[in-house]
């Protein structure tokens, strides 16, 4: 299975730095420019299914994807963003994300969604999906903290742990292939 990983389009909030997590916010006029560029670039992509973060900003992105593919999108949640509890709506400098972050720390303040379980959710979906599907290709369009958990499944943690390296442009894709996984 070969499995594609969409980041959804820009949103004004995104322009802002302001942190969106669960905070249903869409699309901007660049952000829906973005997702038919991308349309348009991976048009002969052999897809099989697309699923979608329910959040506005990603299930536009992957109507728009889908325009010319005529597939089902399956919204799920398991592919929301990260919550950020009482953090959603401040701007990048006001939060350490280096420590919201951190994988050991695990650290959860302000009802935000500890990290591990983020990744527990993201595994359990891609564990499913590899199962059930493993003869498809699959599109996966979701936001930066369930990419980033993405990216850990497949290539495993880097060694000094900063997660953060593995953040995706608005509207950018990155491949995998089911036969490797290396979760931790």
């Amino acid at each position: 299975m070969k499995l594609y990983v969409v980041r959804h389009g820009q949103t004004d909030w995104n322009v802002l730095h302001r942190l969106q997590g669960c905070t249903n916010i869409a699309l901007n006029s660049t952000g829906i420019k973005q997702a038919h560029i991308l349309s348009d670039n991976i048009k002969d992509l052999k897809i099989d299914m697309i699923f979608t973060s329910p959040l506005d900003r990603a299930v536009d992105t992957a109507n728009i994807i889908n325009e010319h593919r005529n597939l089902t999108i399956q919204a799920d949640n398991a592919l929301i963003e990260r919550s950020y509890g009482l953090l959603e709506g401040v701007y990048g400098h006001e939060y350490n994300k280096y420590l919201y972050w951190d994988y050991d720390k695990n650290y959860s303040d302000n009802n935000v969604e500890k990290v591990q379980d983020l990744f527990k959710r993201v595994y359990d979906f891609l564990d499913s999906i590899i199962e059930k599907y493993n003869d498809k290709n699959i599109l996966l369009v979701t936001h930066n903290g369930v990419s980033i958990a993405i990216n850990c499944y497949f290539k495993g943690f880097p060694a000094d742990k900063q997660l953060l390296k593995f953040i995706l442009d608005n509207c950018s894709y990155v491949e995998y292939n089911s036969n490797e996984i290396a979760k931790n």
